[in-house]
């Protein structure tokens, strides 16, 4: 398998791990770290004539690398003050110039797009709120009942932060999956 076909075959798989919802929210920065790391463990894989199919077997490779970068961009962010303020200023000003009506705080609360979905209780309208702790990014509606925030495995950087701003804005706007959303309930089968 060549460098491209793994790096191929791991972009398939992040997605495909991605598309099945969860928690953790991923900036496309560390989606393609995530299938750089999984492309070097497949190719490592063919070394000793293992498939990237075998693989799903006996683990799920993707969601172990997903985890994996979860596990640092999502706990133990060391930020100076000066470089929290900085990525907090770069979200703030990002979503303003991306139309979006901001309100700075302890959270950073993003108020919802009149031609977008709702997130509040019941479909109601409620605005979102942004905050970068010692855990990273995260997301949560904003109201006194909400669910607990969603973290965002993003850079704690500037660029992490407008990688965040695009992110809150494909789902104000609907264009990323709502992330807000009860699961789905299963069928009971027969």
């Amino acid at each position: 398998m060549s460098d491209t076909a793994a790096l191929d075959a791991a972009k398939v798989a992040i997605r495909t791990a991605t598309g099945r919802g969860g928690r953790v929210l991923y900036a496309p920065s560390v989606l393609d770290e995530a299938a750089d790391l999984l492309s070097k463990l497949f190719a490592a894989g063919q070394e000793h004539r293992i498939e990237p199919d075998d693989w799903a077997g006996v683990t799920s490779l993707p969601m172990g690398v997903l985890d994996v970068l979860a596990g640092r961009y999502c706990s133990r962010v060391e930020l100076t003050g000066a470089e929290l303020h900085a990525a907090r200023d770069a979200l703030i000003g990002e979503l303003a110039a991306k139309g979006m009506t901001v309100q700075p705080g302890l959270r950073i609360t993003v108020d919802p797009l009149p031609d977008g979905p709702r997130f509040g209780y019941q479909g109601g309208e409620a605005p979102v709120s942004l905050a970068l702790t010692r855990d990273g990014w995260d997301v949560r509606v904003d109201e006194i009942a909400s669910a607990p925030p969603h973290p965002i495995a993003a850079p704690a950087t500037e660029d992490g932060a407008r990688e965040v701003a695009e992110l809150v804005r494909k789902i104000l706007r609907g264009e990323a999956p709502n992330p807000f959303a009860a699961p789905a309930a299963k069928e009971a089968s027969a």
